[in-house]
């Protein structure tokens, strides 16, 4: 039985707009279109703690006292720290949905959208021109995406920290808007020694720096701008940090992103290969800030949920609950 939770909860509604979703036929992949290339991002760790779990677990026979005897072990490739591709690109698809009035790609088998608008886009072969924003940049059942991460790979050396939690119920979900974390402090347990309804999570600590790279191909500026914006970009000001992995009720996984470099693919003729144009530094920013402006300026953006959506995402001075709720 749930009890009554003292602490509020650490969350936020981005209410899912009254408009229908701007539908447009989806592009494909024949031959090059738009903008195609890499960008180097590099993302710091700003909240206490990130984890992203591998789904596996850990256990000491020999623990005692205030150490851990089992505890859910942070995600590796080839026995590396790593973040996978598929989990970043799935916490920037969440915010993009929301800022482009989006459909909601996401729901549990036994909930349905209150709004018909805004149920999940179906790709057909015979019918390309139903699809929102969001499933024409990131892909649908039957569409390769075009905007894809590569794992993100830590960068230098870290020391993982088992982290007690309380554990969590499923949170119920608000049909008729999208639910978000806040950024707030992390609250520890006044123990930390293994007890009934509390877990140990292997997590790196603020300061923690990955590398990743956002690859697309066949976008426009406007369509780049959309992504950068849910990356927590401004034109002229970092607007808030996304969040990524697992416990984020506890206040974990607030990340700070950077762009290092990109390269874009220019198709002189068809009888050479293509040729990288690099940016870095001035000239990077530069192109960020112009398919910002790019977005800004086109239907891609709905200016209502972008400015709900960062208001609430505004780090907060009060803390996360820690206990059970």
């Amino acid at each position: 039985m749930r009890t009554e939770q003292l602490e509020p909860k650490p969350f936020s509604l981005v209410p899912i707009p009254t408009e229908v979703p701007k539908r447009s036929e989806a592009v494909t992949f024949e031959k090059f279109r738009g903008l195609t290339g890499q960008m180097d991002l590099e993302f710091e760790v700003v909240s206490e703690y990130l984890f992203v779990g591998s789904g596996g677990y850990e256990f000491d026979p020999n623990a005692k006292g205030d150490r851990p005897d089992v505890w859910h072990t942070f995600y590796r490739r080839n026995g590396q720290i790593c973040i996978p591709g598929t989990s970043l690109k799935g916490s920037i698809r969440a915010i993009v949905e929301a800022i482009s009035n989006s459909c909601v790609s996401q729901t549990r088998r036994s909930e349905q959208v209150r709004s018909k608008d805004h149920q999940r886009c179906e790709f057909k072969s015979v019918d390309r021109s139903q699809l929102c924003p969001s499933c024409r940049l990131f892909g649908t059942t039957g569409l390769r995406g075009r905007a894809n991460f590569t794992d993100a790979m830590l960068v230098g050396n870290v020391s993982l920290v088992k982290v007690k939690i309380a554990e969590l119920w499923e949170p119920r979900r608000a049909q008729n808007a999208r639910r978000f974390y806040e950024v707030k402090a992390f609250q520890r347990l006044p123990n930390q020694q293994p007890e009934r309804n509390c877990r140990f999570v292997e997590a790196v600590p603020k300061g923690t720096k990955f590398r990743t790279i956002l690859c697309f191909e066949n976008l426009d500026e406007s369509e780049l701008g959309l992504i950068f914006h849910a990356l927590g970009w401004k034109a002229d000001d970092e607007s808030f940090t996304p969040k990524l992995g697992g416990a984020k009720p506890r206040c974990f996984g607030a990340v700070k992103f950077e762009p290092k470099r990109l390269r874009l693919w220019k198709m002189s003729d068809l009888t050479s290969l293509p040729k990288p144009e690099v940016k870095e530094g001035d000239a990077l920013i530069g192109f960020v800030k112009r398919c910002m402006i790019a977005c800004q300026n086109s239907d891609l953006l709905h200016k209502p949920s972008w400015e709900t959506f960062v208001h609430n995402m505004k780090p907060k001075s009060d803390a996360c609950p820690r206990g059970n709720y």
